[in-house]
Formats: structure tokens, sequence, C-alpha cells
């Protein structure tokens, strides 16, 4: 289930990829830019054939908790009719104003 965000980072990462990504091959591996959200190594697999997206990420052990290795389904990507379309989305409630 992408959503804009994860289809906004795989469009990203495609054109900003530094050549580190496997240019033939099924399986396209593109590293993520670390971020205050999620500071350890992470990489978005695309199968080519499919359209299937995971993202691989490892994190150190730190005094607050274990590290580990974590291979997590995004979803598919899905093609739209025209650039610019919504081809899933995830809504949740907003904030109440206080």
């Amino acid at each position: 289930m992408p959503t804009r965000a994860l289809a906004a980072a795989l469009a990203i990462g495609l054109i900003a990829a530094p050549p580190v990504v496997m240019a033939d091959g099924r399986y396209q591996a593109v590293p993520v830019p670390e971020s205050a959200d999620f500071g350890s190594g992470k990489v978005l697999i695309l199968d080519t054939q499919t359209g299937q997206i995971w993202t691989w990420s490892e994190v150190a052990a730190s005094p607050g908790g274990p590290g580990g290795r974590f291979l997590i389904y995004q979803g598919q990507v899905k093609p739209g009719r025209q650039m610019g379309d919504i081809i899933e989305s995830q809504e949740w409630g907003g904030r109440n104003p206080e």
C-alpha cells in the first residue's frame, strides 16, 4: 500500500541515487539517506517485474533497545492514467485544536 510519501521517496531515490544503484537485474536497490526519523542504514528494494517494494533496514543496538535487521514489505506500485493520479491513499484523523 504505497503512500504518496513512499512514491515520492522512490522517485527522488531513483533520480538522485548515487552510482551504487544496481543497473541490471530484476531487483533494484536504492540507498535511502539517513534522516532524523530513521537514523540507520536503509535501502529501498524494487522488483522491476512485479512492482513489489520492500525496505531493508539495519538498526544498531543502543542503551534504549536491541538492534536488528528488518525487511518490510511496502506494497506494490500501480500504474495511473495520468501524471499526478493518486492511486491509493491512507488517511487518519488529525489533531483536535485546543
